[in-house]
């Protein structure tokens, strides 16, 4: 029998993430946004997924129609998974709260001293006087640079694009400022949330010395007006191609392996952002593309992808000694193609080691993967993380109000976003198969009621409607209603609250 793409139920594989977005919206097929955490799905794919039982993905049960909603809802819920289940994407994520809650006493002096102007930047640049924090213009002045950090860690780990876009920003420092910036606030705003004695977190201060040095010392990346060398590649690329490829590979499995990169390709699955990650995985490791979708080089490609956005540096272990190798440790495009050049330098016999999908296999390549790349393994990330909510009664405390889904009122974002980041890294240590991938485990022989709780459990949890493309909780079968409601609303008038902190210090008044 043969089998035709849809192009209407397919993920829109036409732009790339611009604003926070990945895929299309409304007027395509899919789309989730990094800072509201909603998927979103066009009325078509709405409507083929509504006729499905979850998960259920062999075509002889729901037409290859039914198939290739699924995918696009694939597509985006590992684009929710990235954001959510990895440690990169919890940084990436939360960097958008911590934007605001790094300058709230700042904010309030300012209001207290010179009432409420837009914006913050505008304001630096016109009140006179030395740049100090007595000083009002001083005052505005820190606010504007810690409000920039962050952005210019999300743009510097992005890609190519907007990294030249924020280097050429006057308030740009070095990237390495950026970075500790960026995590460090993190940090202390996870500890204040929900480790306040640092039982497991590591406490940003036992950084400063060191990397004060590195800027002492010049350092390439430390320093101001340090050269800055870009990768090629960035989250991004990453994202996508994880998205992509593993959405193609419930594709191949589902049609039994009749799918393959030409027919993707055909129709426009494969061009731009959507394989630069792969043709960058193919480059550094010299291994020949293969024509199809289910080869060992795809597994081992999305097992890097995978590794590339899970650094453990700074989170959850400490950097010492390694400060000097901050940046590249923990930068996605940094790593993905370091460990994509060890397959070629180091450990060649891994290229053809995947074929089952295995929690062994996953375990053998990434080990041997990292004991090359001297980085921890995601496994070993995976169980330290695990290993926190026993020894700290306040993330045990977290994690019952996950279960339960009463959380308490105080960061209520942050306490969902971290609550939900520990659950999956406890799923994903039990089955790192089953999120690395996910298309061998959802379609074809390998399809089991275990994969689908999983995929059911770790769902987005913020949706749009087939009718109705407002933003709306996701309910979920042992889940309180009118909690979910609650959480929802708590969480969308919170981050409504980040959004007009972010205009108000950066976009010009009218």
């Amino acid at each position: 029998m043969a089998i035709t793409l849809q192009p209407d139920l397919l993920s829109d594989f036409r732009s790339s993430m611009e604003g926070g977005n990945y895929g299309a919206t409304l007027d395509a097929h899919g789309l989730y946004n990094t800072f509201q955490f909603v998927l979103r799905l066009s009325p078509q794919v709405h409507r083929n997924i509504g006729e499905l039982t979850a998960g259920v993905s062999t075509t002889g049960k729901v037409g290859f129609d039914g198939t290739q909603a699924f995918s696009t809802y694939l597509h985006e819920t590992i684009h929710w998974w990235q954001h959510i289940g990895s440690t990169y994407g919890l940084m990436l994520s939360l960097t958008y709260p911590t934007q605001a809650h790094a300058n709230y006493k700042h904010l309030k002096e300012l209001v207290e001293r010179n009432g409420f102007q837009k914006s913050v930047r505008q304001l630096a640049s016109a009140l006179p006087g030395p740049s100090t924090i007595d000083n009002l213009g001083g005052l505005a002045n820190r606010i504007v640079n810690n409000h920039f950090d962050f952005g210019a860690f999300r743009a510097l780990t992005h890609g190519t694009n907007s990294a030249r876009a924020v280097i050429e920003d006057p308030l740009f420092e070095s990237i390495g400022h950026s970075h500790q910036i960026a995590y460090a606030n993190n940090i202390l705003v996870l500890a204040a949330t929900a480790d306040p004695d640092f039982q497991v977190l590591r406490h940003p201060r036992e950084w400063e010395a060191s990397f004060h040095a590195l800027r002492d010392d010049k350092e390439d990346g430390y320093y101001f007006g340090s050269p800055v060398g870009l990768w090629g590649i960035g989250a991004k690329e990453i994202f996508e191609g994880q998205a992509c490829f593993s959405q193609m590979q419930y594709l191949a499995f589902a049609s039994g392996g009749r799918l393959v990169l030409d027919d993707f390709k055909a129709m426009g699955m494969l061009h731009g952002v959507y394989e630069a990650a792969f043709n960058a995985f193919l480059g550094q490791t010299h291994l020949d593309r293969p024509s199809a979708v289910i080869h060992p080089t795809v597994a081992l490609f999305l097992l890097i992808c995978d590794m590339a956005i899970n650094p453990g540096s700074g989170f959850p272990y400490g950097i010492s000694p390694h400060y000097h190798s901050f940046i590249t440790d923990t930068d996605p495009g940094a790593r993905f193609l370091t460990l994509a050049s060890l397959v070629r330098l180091k450990c060649p016999a891994i290229a053809t080691a995947i074929h089952n999908y295995s929690r062994e296999e996953y375990a053998m390549v990434s080990e041997e993967l990292a004991r090359h790349a001297l980085h921890a393994s995601p496994l070993a990330i995976a169980a330290t993380f695990s290993d926190w909510v026993g020894k700290a009664p306040s993330l045990g405390a977290l994690m019952e109000e996950h279960r339960t889904f009463n959380f308490k009122p105080g960061n209520l974002p942050v306490r969902v976003i971290f609550s939900h980041f520990l659950a999956f890294i406890q799923d994903k240590l039990k089955t790192p198969e089953f999120f690395c991938w996910p298309g061998a485990w959802m379609a074809g022989d390998r399809v089991s009621e275990q994969a689908n709780l999983l995929f059911d459990r770790h769902g987005a949890l913020f949706v749009d409607k087939e009718d109705d493309d407002g933003i709306f909780p996701r309910l979920v079968a042992g889940r309180d209603e009118s909690r979910v409601h609650q959480v929802f609303e708590s969480f969308y008038a919170i981050n409504v609250t980040y959004d007009m902190t972010d205009q108000w210090i950066r976009k010009p008044g009218l």
